[in-house]
């Protein structure tokens, strides 16, 4: 018996290799932003950015979350043809998109003030709050960027999200030096001019995606019949829409935040312990983001078969899948081992020694759980597929806030671990939630398969 079924590796490849350099393009954003941040304005500067991208992804990520709704029924009225439904689905994601991304907007407005009384660095704050001023302004382009993405994804579209994205990104790297810096007759704005360029970059991303989709044969009739007209509207769409968002938003929350939860109890020890995790967590996020193209083929591939009513072929995707994100992230481990070393030094100043040496141990984890992170992304896709989020949810929060942050809290203050242990605790929680998340879709898949006969 082979190892990779030809036919489904193909198809998940084709779906998957676009999102994958999209995903490379949308995380070398924070990724870019922590390098010329670091490079040009030191550690403190960096862990700013740092903190501030750990609020900003923790609410931003709740949002993005709703989003992921939309794919999995385009997909399975795609392979039924049935068209009214998806441009259904794209009106009524936009709206429930625009809505949250206003509320999340103000919420992290409202929560700024809060940074002075969580005991982080007091010296990084203002940097932090000037970052976050601009950041947060970036959601509703992004959440209408978003939503179009959705949409042509699950229709086996993804080429033109990956053209936005990389003319995006090479916008926003230059903007990050003319604004940090100051050139061309713009005043230097340290880490304020880092997220203006990111805000500038998602707005161009926003309207040139547009105009791709409204030239593309596949996308022009979605885009063309959008409405917002009241009549359009039902409160059965809104709900099942709810019903598969609400708990994708809830998954990512818990996931993010743990991530986030991570920075702050870093920032408990020290500013040389935040900016590491940033750097390892920077590296990791790579990866990870990369694996997304799988989870987003397993979602649209495995929807397509729940359209079909071919649940064999669906649970054999899924394993495919898996097999595939196996191993490309044992490749991906080896390369954060080999490289521990040298990584770490692109994202900081040459006196920034101690940086480094923590940055570096902590990559040897992070080659650790990185089968585990990429496992856990595409069986949360497989599952999404299917439209199974409820659980999911529920085993990432045992996951993440029941095992890897007290857990980790635990190992990085009181037994003095520092950044190492907080580390050690969420590779802990990513192996926990891979083998719930793979243990739920093969169970799941084989009921429907049973069901069938």
């Amino acid at each position: 018996m082979k190892f990779f079924n030809k036919q489904y590796t193909k198809a998940c490849l084709t779906l998957a290799l676009p999102v994958m350099i999209t995903q490379v393009g949308q995380v070398s954003v924070n990724l870019f932003d922590n390098i010329i941040v670091g490079k040009l304005l030191g550690a403190q500067a960096l862990a700013s950015v740092s903190l501030g991208n750990a609020v900003f992804f923790s609410i931003f990520v709740f949002a993005l979350g709703f989003s992921f709704a939309i794919p999995p029924l385009v997909s399975e009225a795609h392979s039924q043809e049935k068209h009214s439904v998806i441009n259904s689905v794209f009106r009524h994601g936009f709206v429930i998109n625009i809505g949250i991304g206003l509320l999340l907007m103000i919420l992290l407005y409202a929560a700024m003030p809060l940074l002075y009384h969580m005991d982080q660095p007091e010296e990084i704050i203002p940097d932090t709050i000037g970052f976050l001023s601009i950041m947060t302004i970036s959601i509703l382009p992004f959440m209408v960027f978003q939503t179009l993405r959705e949409v042509s994804e699950g229709l086996s579209y993804t080429i033109g999200v990956t053209k936005a994205t990389i003319i995006a990104n090479v916008i926003n790297v230059g903007l990050n030096y003319v604004f940090i810096k100051g050139m061309f007759g713009f005043p230097p704005m340290g880490v304020k001019g880092s997220a203006l360029a990111s805000l500038i970059a998602r707005i161009f991303m926003m309207v040139f995606l547009y105009y791709v989709l409204l030239k593309e044969e596949k996308t022009r009739r979605y885009i063309k019949a959008f409405s917002l007209k009241i009549a359009e509207f039902s409160k059965e769409m809104f709900r099942k829409m709810l019903k598969i968002g609400f708990p994708t938003a809830l998954q990512m929350f818990f996931e993010v935040t743990a991530f986030a939860g991570a920075a702050f109890i870093c920032g408990l020890v020290s500013a040389k312990d935040i900016a590491s995790h940033q750097i390892a967590l920077s590296m990791a996020s790579f990866t990870f983001n990369l694996c997304v193209g799988f989870s987003v083929a397993s979602t649209v591939l495995i929807g397509r078969k729940l359209g079909e009513r071919d649940y064999v072929g669906l649970k054999n995707i899924g394993i495919n899948n898996l097999k595939l994100v196996f191993i490309f992230m044992f490749v991906c481990g080896l390369f954060f081992i080999i490289g521990r070393h040298i990584l770490p030094t692109f994202f900081t100043k040459p006196e920034d020694v101690d940086v480094v040496q923590l940055a570096a141990k902590l990559m040897i984890i992070a080659a650790l759980f990185q089968l585990s992170d990429g496992i856990q992304v595409v069986a949360l896709g497989s599952l999404r597929g299917i439209q199974d989020v409820k659980i999911p949810s529920i085993i990432t929060f045992i996951a993440y806030w029941l095992i890897a942050i007290p857990l980790g809290y635990v190992l990085c203050v009181p037994l003095k671990m520092g950044a190492f242990g907080m580390w050690i605790a969420l590779g802990l929680g990513l192996t926990v939630s891979a083998a719930l998340l793979v243990y739920r879709f093969l169970s799941l898949s084989q009921r429907k398969i049973n069901a069938a006969i």
